[in-house]
């Protein structure tokens, strides 16, 4: 289980990494996290994000999920991530 921080706020914040089908690092975060990147509206001029810091970060967060699926196993967490993204897992 690979992992990483993702520091914002003053806060860190852990993260998975988990590897595509065709190799490629990719960054799952927790729904906390979104939610501090993203305490506003989309309506808002900047999309809801509390700064560009912010917005940066959250492009290069492929996915965000509940704590608990953060969890899981590497097989179980990519089983997860592959019914919503079937082109990026095998």
């Amino acid at each position: 289980m690979k992992t990483q921080k993702v520091q914002f706020d003053g806060k860190a914040y852990d993260c998975r990494v988990v590897e595509s089908n065709e190799g490629e690092e990719l960054l799952i975060g927790s729904t906390l996290l979104l939610d501090d990147l993203q305490p506003g509206s989309f309506e808002d001029k900047n999309e809801g994000f509390a700064s560009e810091e912010a917005g940066r970060i959250y492009d290069g967060i492929f996915f965000f999920t509940n704590a608990s699926t953060l969890q899981l196993s590497d097989e179980k967490l990519i089983a997860e991530l592959k019914k919503d993204n079937p082109d990026w897992f095998e």
